[in-house]
């Protein structure tokens, strides 16, 4: 079932209590270690291209983007999603700050912060003088610091319009006190974001070939020492990628690839894969009370799946 076989709804989505979809789980004995369930299960649909998603704690619920929808919804644990922001700049990726400002990487090349009583600054939409590619996820820093990736998929094609690059990289950036700074210019095309639970090290995934890059972060916030420290592994015959990355109190790394998740110890190590056929994954966010339900965003779905370890 394409995107395009739904019909994207305006105010509230179908909530579901099962799929039909039945993923699998490899590895299961350390599978069993980190999941309470055995597969996602539906939550809603009706979408076009659910991306960005991440917990408000402030008003405990999700909030998750639509892209091509134009749209930044937010989803109750019960189920029901309602839109927040519409129009969104077509948003990517989200994330709340300690004031319970929501940040977004949108396709309109820009960051912009919304605050809690829904009005929007833009914090950056050039660099060194020329437009932004198209701002795809981003992470805030416990020094309050937001950094974002820029690849140039909202100029291509996943945006309100074509475009041709301005920047001379496709910058790991960084917002701080006012200032914004290109931190790394290293990869091909940089996506999701995580920092280490000791705020040490930054990890980055690279779409281009399917691997998260670590980066050591000097006392100055410039990033070192790149290496390469995971890579969740396609299907036969798909293509290498990935795409949302997120950390749990342990320390591992939930990756999400071509059609599953993949978590990964500190040391790189893979512990468990969620095959999840049929679909993308785009991302992943660890939420509820308890910080151990995972919400899945994919392609024109919203999935959950409840853990046993709580994120980051």
């Amino acid at each position: 079932m394409s995107a395009q076989t739904l019909k994207p709804l305006a105010l509230l989505a179908t909530v579901l209590v099962a799929s039909s979809l039945a993923p699998k789980t490899l590895a299961a004995d350390l599978c069993d270690s980190l999941l309470a369930e055995t597969a996602p299960r539906l939550i809603a649909t009706g979408f076009q291209y659910t991306e960005g998603p991440t917990w408000d704690a402030q008003h405990q619920r999700f909030v998750f983007s639509d892209i091509p929808a134009n749209t930044v919804y937010s989803l109750k644990l019960d189920g029901k999603a309602e839109v927040l922001l519409k129009p969104s700049g077509f948003a990517n990726g989200n994330a709340f700050d300690s004031a319970g400002n929501l940040w977004s990487a949108r396709h309109d090349r820009k960051v912009v912060k919304t605050g809690s009583d829904g009005t929007a600054q833009v914090e950056i939409s050039t660099y060194d003088g020329k437009k932004l590619n198209s701002p795809n996820d981003l992470v805030v820093a416990k020094d309050g610091a937001v950094w974002f990736t820029d690849p140039p998929f909202g100029i291509q094609g996943y945006g309100p319009e074509k475009a041709d690059e301005e920047q001379t990289a496709r910058g790991i950036y960084r917002v701080k006190d006012g200032k914004v700074e290109r931190m790394s210019g290293d990869l091909k095309l940089p996506n999701g974001l995580a920092f280490s639970r000791d705020q040490k090290s930054l990890y980055v995934g690279d779409t281009s070939d399917g691997t998260v890059y670590r980066f050591k972060l000097a006392r100055d916030g410039k990033l070192t020492e790149k290496t390469p420290f995971a890579k969740v592994e396609p299907a036969a015959g798909k293509t290498p990628m990935v795409d949302g990355i997120r950390i749990d109190q342990k320390g591992n790394l939930w990756a999400t690839g071509p059609e599953s998740i993949g978590v990964f110890n500190a040391k790189g190590s893979l512990l468990c894969r969620i095959d999840m056929p049929g679909a993308h994954v785009s991302n992943l966010a660890f939420g509820g009370k308890d910080g151990k339900d995972l919400l899945i965003t994919y392609s024109d779905r919203i999935m959950a799946l409840r853990t046993k370890v709580a994120g980051n």
